[in-house]
């Protein structure tokens, strides 16, 4: 027998995560140890016996063999929260093509030292107040009926409820439930924001027994969070797509708000989706999840529909609430009648008469900054980054920024490129949307909500208590202002531009779109105030828009889904991005040529073998089931091309797009890239740096 080796981290809470120790596996053990098993090894100078945590095996050792020490023993009984996340990061390794380092720090908290206790204390002074929930109406209870008698089913629940159908309270509920049965429960949000309304309605009942997680708290911070859920200390987690890791003992449950949310998919590798890895630690320790939306996820809803999720549904408002009155507004007839604000008729009448009876008014557009350009109406040149392939920003009157690499420098006098001086600012922005409400109605107090008035910590919070008290009568904003919150006097709500998400170049646009205006919407009107809703687009008759004003999501899901069938898109198919990314572009060029040529002609064989062969065939140096191949399901390959920005902060991008229907191609797909890639790195031709990302069902354009 040969001898292994397994790669084994010692303390996983320390910032050394990333440097495991090989040690040799004893014969007697080989076959009972795993990547995720806990084991006994002697550690140190002089060997004291600790626990480690095997992240990897191999065939060789890494150094001198003489001088690598032997496994003592396996844990067999160890069931610890560590081993189940170490599990949770070997399937994130294999399902989003990542290493097992970068899958570890992910799942695991990393020790890091507190400078600030008062900070605990920061995070919560600005949380709202909320009532405590009352008696259930009837298809609330009938749902937490239904949940209690099916409490051991493990099968995923989508809880799919009109805007204001009361979900947060069906969530606590549910909560309560797990938790007096003791065991503990993870609440997810999609953006900072909701983190403290969340808390304000789950601490009206739980009180003391949550912890908090938001990406504006310190790395010490978040331990301190994370080791109350480890030792016992709370039994709710509430936070963003993080506090998915929390390192609860007994989860019971796991709950993810606005599901549909883009959030939900990490920017970062590994680019996991919350959503996916809910489901997978759910198994792992024997938990329910259940995902909630007014607008679910295509996927979702498929997943319902096909009876693989439990649809549960709350078709009415809560507390007796009607839906808002629903108006589009086609900007192309204001234009005609000379109207040239960024405010139609209608929206301003309406805005007047909230204003004038007392009510608050929310102004949703999907763009910060004062201009979405800056571009020379002689010449046509735009202002663009010198580090990205993007046109700058206006912020204010005279700063100019690149979302991207945050490069900053003042607005030019004149053209850059033919000197004249008929230069200004295109499109429109938040900052330039509430200057334009300061004129039109001076008589009122606003506040802006986008990532420009959110940048210090505690900021959200403020903003959203000091509307929810009404010390504002509008609430300006991006997308962070129109998910999940809940402002009783609230009437009017103004999408300024819909158009703006509407024809990004992705499959998704459209029900971005629709979800951004079905949310929007559904924050007018959630009391006993009756709601007010102007839609303003230039394109009214897009399905989209049409089906978001009467609030019809299963009219726009049958027309969306018929689209991604037809055009082989998920959840029909799969797809895989494979990002190649270089400061030197002829090596960026070079490295996804070759993977690119690579998949292709992997793709050839598996076209050439087709259907006659055995259970099993070589493809590409791999074995491949039959099932997998033949005519329907030979994958399609586009690429290598251009990133759609293809330079950001001088870094040049390619990218090669995947699409498969089984999910396993995709993943032999982006092993036969990594090969490739390897090579090259090992070659000298490519001594630049080149890195490559793997993203499995991106929900945008690369």
């Amino acid at each position: 027998m040969s001898v292994k080796y397994a790669d084994i981290i010692i303390d996983i809470s320390q910032t050394n995560v990333d440097r495991p120790f090989r040690y040799k596996i004893p014969d007697e053990l080989v076959d009972s140890i795993g990547e995720g098993s806990v084991v006994k090894v002697p550690f140190g100078r002089w060997d004291s016996v600790r626990t480690g945590y095997v992240i990897g095996l191999a065939d060789e050792p890494n150094y001198d063999i003489d001088k690598i020490k032997s496994i003592i023993e396996v844990s067999e009984n160890s069931v610890s929260i560590e081993s189940k996340l170490i599990q949770l990061a070997k399937w994130m390794k294999d399902r989003y093509g990542c290493t097992m380092i970068s899958a570890l720090m992910t799942v695991m908290p990393v020790k890091e030292k507190v400078r600030n206790r008062k900070t605990e204390i920061d995070i919560r002074e600005n949380i709202p107040e909320f009532r405590p929930i009352e008696k259930l109406e009837k298809q609330q209870q009938d749902i937490i009926d239904d949940f209690v008698k099916d409490i051991d089913e493990k099968r995923v629940s989508l809880l799919h409820g009109v805007t204001g159908s009361g979900k947060t309270e069906v969530y606590i509920k549910m909560a309560e439930e797990v938790i007096n049965r003791g065991q503990d429960v993870i609440v997810l949000v999609p953006e900072i924001a909701l983190t403290y309304q969340t808390v304000a309605r789950f601490g009206s009942y739980f009180q003391d027994s949550i912890c908090i997680l938001n990406s504006q708290l310190s790395k010490g911070e978040k331990y301190r969070e994370f080791m109350k859920a480890m030792n016992g200390e709370t039994h709710i987690m509430i936070g963003p797509r993080s506090a998915l890791f929390a390192p609860f003992q007994n989860l019971g449950l796991i709950i993810i708000d606005e599901e549909h949310d883009t959030s939900y998919k990490s920017e970062k590798t590994p680019k996991y989706h919350a959503r996916e890895v809910a489901e997978k630690r759910a198994e792992l320790e024997g938990a329910k999840v259940v995902l909630g939306s007014a607008t679910p996820s295509i996927e979702s809803y498929f997943k319902a529909t096909e009876g693989e999720y439990k649809l549960y549904e709350l078709t009415e408002r809560a507390k007796g609430a009607t839906l808002p009155e629903i108006e589009i507004v086609d900007l192309r007839d204001e234009l005609k009648r000379g109207n040239r604000s960024i405010i139609s008729e209608s929206l301003y009448n309406k805005l007047r008469s909230a204003f004038d009876k007392k009510e608050q008014a929310m102004l949703f557009i999907n763009r910060r900054g004062y201009n979405t350009f800056v571009s020379c109406r002689s010449c046509g040149e735009a202002v663009k980054c010198p580090n990205c392939d993007v046109s700058l920003a206006l912020h204010g009157s005279t700063k100019l920024m690149c979302h991207y690499c945050g490069h900053v420098e003042t607005k030019p006098v004149k053209c850059p490129k033919c000197d004249s001086k008929l230069i200004g600012g295109y499109g429109t922005g938040t900052e330039k949307l509430e200057e334009e409400v300061k004129k039109l109605f001076p008589d009122i107090k606003t506040l802006r909500m986008d990532k420009d008035t959110t940048a210090r910590k505690g900021s959200h919070g403020a903003i959203i208590k000091k509307f929810r008290e009404g010390k504002a009568d509008c609430l300006i904003g991006t997308q962070m202002i129109v998910k999940g919150h809940d402002f009783p006097r609230v009437s009017v709500v103004g999408n300024i531009l819909a158009d703006l998400s509407l024809f990004d170049t992705d499959y998704e646009s459209a029900e971005r779109t629709f979800d951004l205006l079905t949310q929007a919407s559904g924050r007018a009107g959630r009391d006993d105030i009756p709601g007010h809703v102007v839609i303003q687009t230039y394109q009214p008759e897009h399905y989209a828009i049409t089906a978001a004003s009467v609030q019809d999501y299963k009219g726009f899901y049958e027309y969306e889904i018929s689209y991604r069938k037809f055009l082989h898109y998920p959840p029909f198919y799969n797809m895989l991005a494979i990002l190649i990314s270089s400061e030197n572009e002829d090596s960026a060029s070079r490295v996804s040529t070759d993977i690119g040529q690579a998949i292709k002609n992997y793709i050839d064989e598996m076209t050439q073998v087709g259907g006659n062969f055995t259970d099993k065939s070589s493809v590409g140096g791999k074995l491949v089931d039959k099932s997998a191949i033949g005519g329907k399901d030979i994958p399609d390959c586009i690429g290598p091309t251009d990133a759609y920005i293809y330079r950001i902060n001088n870094i040049y991008r390619k990218v090669i797009y995947i699409k498969a229907e089984k999910y396993d191609i995709l993943t032999d797909v982006a092993e036969l890239a990594d090969e490739v890639y390897k090579k090259h790195l090992e070659s000298q031709e490519s001594a630049d740096s080149v890195e490559m990302q793997f993203d499995f069902n991106p929900m945008r354009i690369i």
